[in-house]
């Protein structure tokens, strides 16, 4: 006998680019479409609604702006009653709030999903009530990296019995190894460049600035050592960076490419992937980096633990260090890694943190609680 289709409420609370909103759309174009239907609801339109449309979806937009927005909450449950939702799923802070509440009056099942200790900021407001809330509500709550599990189940008022590990994953086929100079083409660099591609939006976790104060240390050394910087760009922190970028007379040696679609062709040109954050939940383009070939440098910032081994895979360094990242680069550049690097990293990205990985676990999720 065929199972039951089961009819998914997909919630997220952001509309541009990001490590959380792949996951939200890697999940809609990869569950199997016989067992599961989709309902996707976002705030505003941007890039996760038009990546909902190219996969075939059409995201409903309603906003929820403001605090506890009880509007919201009750077109929700109209949805739900209307569509026979059996199961929602939701992402980041603002809307795993509002699934739970939706969830405990319609007493449909629901997942909450934290991407970071961002995302739970302890200046956030009335956190521990917004905690208590997602607690009542969510029958169990998904964490991307163990380190997440523990700081949420130490410091917050979720139970730990409903707390789940579910690492992110990546699609190897669009991060084959490959050759290619188009990127130095587009920058007018020579043919010798080497490198160094960090990614991720501009905001105040990635940190940024120190990647900025350890380019001085690694072009006095090598000239040829280009940085270069992908990700949406937030107009204050980007307009300090650039004033940064002057001051420290770097700036013909970085280029901030802001968001771009083909991140997986400019990630495979790079010489060295580098991670700078001051906190990570998971870094879905350390696994990217990993599974092209790419060397990587990345801070002690959360995820990369439990992503990398140090000296093995991949190069760990502290938090806020601009000397150790300097240090890292010049090693990478200079040859001066283990010669299977690269090689043990795809391996282990391919076999831990695979697509394919973390539909299996979401998906036992799924049944388990329908």
């Amino acid at each position: 006998m065929p199972l039951e289709r089961i009819h998914i409420l997909h919630l997220i609370d952001t509309t541009g680019p990001g490590g959380a909103e792949t996951v939200f759309t890697t999940l809609l174009r990869n569950l199997n479409s016989q067992r599961y239907q989709h309902t996707v609801v976002l705030r505003g339109e941007g890039w996760v609604a038009d990546t909902v449309r190219e996969i075939g979806l059409e995201p409903l937009i309603i906003d929820s702006k403001g605090s506890f927005n009880l509007g919201y909450i009750a077109t929700l449950l109209r949805l739900i009653r209307k569509n026979g939702i059996t199961l929602i799923h939701a992402h980041l802070l603002g809307s795993n709030i509002y699934g739970a509440l939706a969830a405990f009056v319609s007493r449909v099942p629901m997942i909450a999903t934290f991407h970071g200790g961002v995302d739970v900021a302890s200046n956030e407001r009335f956190l521990a009530t917004k905690f208590r809330l997602i607690n009542i509500g969510a029958k169990a709550i998904v964490c991307v990296s163990r380190r997440l599990q523990e700081e949420l189940g130490s410091r917050s008022p979720l139970a730990s019995s409903k707390l789940r590990l579910i690492y992110n994953g990546v699609d190897p086929e669009k991060f084959q190894p490959r050759s290619s100079d188009a990127l130095k083409g587009e920058l007018g660099l020579a043919a010798d460049t080497k490198i160094v591609i960090s990614i991720g939006n501009i905001r105040p976790a990635k940190g940024y600035p120190y990647l900025v104060e350890a380019v001085a240390g690694v072009t006095s050394q090598d000239p040829s050592v280009h940085f270069v910087i992908v990700g949406h760009q937030r107009k204050d922190l980007f307009r300090e960076l650039e004033a940064q970028t002057k001051a420290a007379d770097v700036e013909s040696n970085i280029h901030f490419l802001g968001f771009r679609s083909d991140v997986q062709d400019l990630l495979c040109q790079a010489d060295v992937f580098l991670l700078p954050s001051t906190s990570e939940g998971f870094s879905i383009s350390t696994v990217e980096a990993m599974m092209a070939g790419v060397p990587v440098v990345a801070t002690r910032s959360g995820g990369p633990e439990e992503i990398l081994e140090h000296e093995k895979t991949g190069i760990l360094i502290s938090v806020t260090d601009s000397p150790a990242i300097s240090h890292a680069v010049l090693r990478v550049v200079r040859g001066e890694i283990p010669d299977d690097m690269t090689v043990k990293a795809r391996q282990k990205a391919q076999q831990s943190f695979s697509v394919r990985s973390m539909l299996g676990h979401y998906e036992a999720l799924y049944q388990e609680l329908v």
